[in-house]
């Protein structure tokens, strides 16, 4: 998995360079999570705008990821693909994360 990362204030923007995450590579994209949560960032934006599929692994595995953050912290999704933001709303993760439509905005909150 491709993955890039850059500081912005107290964030932490971590892009996906690729255009699927799923069971072949999400272990990855959970493992570099969780090292920037041990090493205490806990304001952190997934850029999901490469993203073109996502399967219930990589679905599923978000949830866990995300709880890798303390508290007080965040897990921001950006940049979903239509048929990626439809699928989380079919799902109801649409609920569990905090979405915007880019990067800026979400730094804005």
């Amino acid at each position: 998995m491709i993955l890039s990362q850059k500081r912005v204030g107290d964030f932490v923007v971590l892009s996906i360079g690729d255009s699927r995450v799923d069971a072949n590579n999400f272990t990855v994209l959970h493992e570099h999570v969780c090292a920037l949560a041990e090493g205490g960032n806990c304001k952190l934006v997934l850029d999901l705008s490469s993203v073109l599929f996502m399967d219930s692994c990589g679905l599923a595995g978000l949830i866990p990821t995300a709880h890798e953050i303390a508290p007080g912290g965040c897990f921001m999704l950006t940049g979903l693909h239509p048929r990626l933001a439809q699928i989380f709303r079919l799902t109801g993760l649409d609920t569990l994360f905090d979405i915007y439509s880019s990067v800026d905005e979400a730094l804005m909150t």
